[in-house]
């Protein structure tokens, strides 16, 4: 029998919050996107948005018109919400993933 469970959400303000499609298939869609060399930053954190949080959402958050930084952490909300890990983890990974860039720099 198979259980169910809820969908991780992603709040971005008071009135908007999405479901994160945390699916099998979207998790690899997720992963080969983070992985596309073809893709620019942006372009590879818009598809990441739309294809975890739908194109709504997509359109919603580049209405704000985000910092980089507040949108990697919609990024790294969507990569707890889909390997159902806490936030921090994600963004401690994301952070030391950075520092070792820069080191090889």
């Amino acid at each position: 029998m198979l259980k169910t469970t809820r969908k991780p959400v992603v709040k971005i303000d008071a009135e908007h919050e999405f479901v994160i499609n945390n699916s099998k298939n979207k998790a690899i869609l997720i992963t080969e996107l983070s992985k596309d060399t073809k893709l620019n930053d942006i372009e590879r954190m818009d598809k990441v948005i739309e294809a975890a949080l739908g194109k709504e959402a997509l359109d919603y958050i580049n209405s704000l018109e985000l910092s980089v930084k507040s949108t990697a952490t919609i990024i790294n909300a969507i990569m707890a919400g889909i390997s159902e890990e806490d936030l921090e983890t994600i963004e401690k990974e994301a952070e030391k993933k950075i520092k070792e860039f820069r080191k090889r720099q």
